[in-house]
């Protein structure tokens, strides 16, 4: 019952997905289901919501770019503040941090 609401909600607007409370909700009021307990239904959507997602060919996007440079042909650079105490005072500097590139293709 679980997974069949969770696949309708794949097509449903955001707004419209069911939450965890709605589905325990439905189980009681709608399938007499009087045996399980919220956390177990939260439990299982938590673990099968994922997979439903990537069973319907519709899985996590990729966030994960992998990058390839010649070692030292690129570089990253950047600036970070710090603070020094400089003859008892605390003064603020901003710092330049380089990277290279260290992976070979």
């Amino acid at each position: 019952m679980i997974d069949h609401m969770l696949l309708a909600d794949l097509d449903a607007p955001r707004k419209q997905r069911h939450t965890v409370v709605r589905i325990y909700r439905r189980l009681i009021n709608e399938h007499a289901v009087d045996d399980a307990s919220y956390q177990v239904v939260r439990d299982y959507v938590a673990k099968r919501k994922p997979e439903i997602r990537v069973e319907a060919g519709r899985g996590p996007a990729q966030v994960f770019i992998e990058q390839s440079h010649l070692a030292g042909a690129e570089a990253e650079v950047d600036f970070g503040e710090t603070a020094v105490r400089l003859r008892g005072e605390l003064v603020k500097y901003r710092l330049p941090c380089l990277r290279l590139s260290t992976r070979t293709c």
